[in-house]
């Protein structure tokens, strides 16, 4: 369960920043996660909820924004949706390498109060 680590990095991440912008609390937390990172979510969550015990992020909400898989076709100069198994352009049926969204995993905002 690769989660754990996930979520002990965001929360290092989201700490640093805290202290970094002075916030004595913390609402919410919003991550973008994409459809090929292979994230389990219900998993994530149970890592978020555990990790969070007895810090300043318990009972703090995750907001999860999945991201869709996207390519780039360098034949049409399109951006279509792809999945694992078809990277085809729909437009003029070339194979596309070029990944543009589903891959990421990032913090994108952290929601609070500052002292």
């Amino acid at each position: 369960m690769h989660e754990v680590s996930i979520v002990s990095d965001m929360l290092n991440i989201v700490y640093e920043n805290v202290q970094l912008h002075n916030m004595k609390s913390i609402n919410k937390i919003v991550i973008k996660v994409g459809e090929f990172t292979c994230i389990n979510e219900s998993s994530l969550r149970f890592a978020y909820e555990c990790l969070c015990k007895n810090t300043i992020c318990e009972n703090v909400k995750l907001e999860i924004k999945k991201i869709k898989a996207s390519a780039y076709c360098n034949n049409c100069r399109k951006i279509f949706n792809i999945s694992y198994t078809n990277r085809v352009c729909p437009i003029c049926n070339k194979f596309s390498k070029n990944v543009v969204t589903g891959d990421e995993l990032t913090v994108d905002s952290i929601e609070g109060e500052q002292k």
